[in-house]
């Protein structure tokens, strides 16, 4: 007698989609709940800064957002803070729960002037406008040549016609530390990319290319020297930006560095 044959069942397909809507109902529950649980209300700092915790959380807008602290662009915020307290560098960042991020701060210094109009732009090293004020720090160097270009406090000094940027003010002045002329240092040119050194106002240094500031700086020490052995008063442009050479053209009348 033939054994039946047994028809086996197709097997009913579970649907994913109650998972999905599970899966995706509960991302939203913990991100919700993140968002309640963190908010980033609260700014604590560390360092030396003339702006208290409560001029950051204003200028990051904090009590007109609802800002969770993880998931928070820190570097949008911190970009957003400095550009409303000028005077300020946040130099490291730290979230710490419920509801704080804490700031390593540090307190930027004049390091140019520079006129306009009948007023001074103070700049920092890394080439921030500071402030505009109706004199100059005494310890600023004075910046000449191009015009600033649409100048604002918390944005980094730009020129007319000029492609010189921040970085380009910071690595020149790291390199003048560096040499014996910096004492003796009155101001800056802003020119082409690389701004001229002013030697007791008397003398323009034109440089060369910035990968060998050092060497160029060494140059102009003996070049200066030999000059002041002949005549200290001497005024005029040396330039180091011709291969092989560095002539010295002298400048008579009332002519300006």
């Amino acid at each position: 007698m033939p054994r039946p044959i047994k028809v086996k069942k197709p097997r009913r397909k579970r649907s994913v989609l109650p998972l999905l809507l599970v899966v995706v109902a509960l991302g939203g529950f913990i991100a919700a709940s993140l968002t309640v649980l963190f908010p980033l209300t609260r700014i604590t700092l560390s360092g030396q800064t003339r702006y208290s915790p409560e001029d950051f959380a204003q200028a990051m807008e904090l009590s007109e957002q609802n800002i969770n602290l993880f998931r928070a662009d820190v570097d949008e915020l911190v970009q957003q803070a400095e550009q409303d307290l000028p005077w300020v560098r946040v130099i490291g960042t730290m979230r710490q729960p419920p509801n704080t991020l804490r700031l390593e701060v540090e307190e930027l210094r004049p390091a140019f002037a520079q006129q306009f109009g009948e007023q001074w732009w103070i700049i920092a090293e890394n080439g921030r406008l500071l402030e505009l004020t109706d004199e100059p720090p005494n310890d600023a160097l004075h910046l000449r040549g191009r015009v600033l270009y649409e100048p604002r406090a918390g944005q980094s000094a730009q020129w007319e016609g000029a492609f010189t940027r921040p970085d380009d003010l910071h690595e020149l002045i790291h390199a003048l530390r560096s040499s014996s002329l910096w004492p003796s240092v009155t101001g800056l040119r802003i020119a082409g990319t690389i701004p001229d050194v002013i030697y007791q106002n008397r003398i323009r240094i034109r440089l060369g290319s910035e990968e060998t500031l050092p060497y160029q700086f060494s140059l102009a020490e003996h070049v200066i020297e030999q000059l002041n052995s002949l005549n200290p008063n001497y005024r005029g442009v040396l330039d180091l930006g011709v291969d092989g050479q560095t002539p010295f053209s002298p400048m008579l009348g009332d002519w300006e560095p």
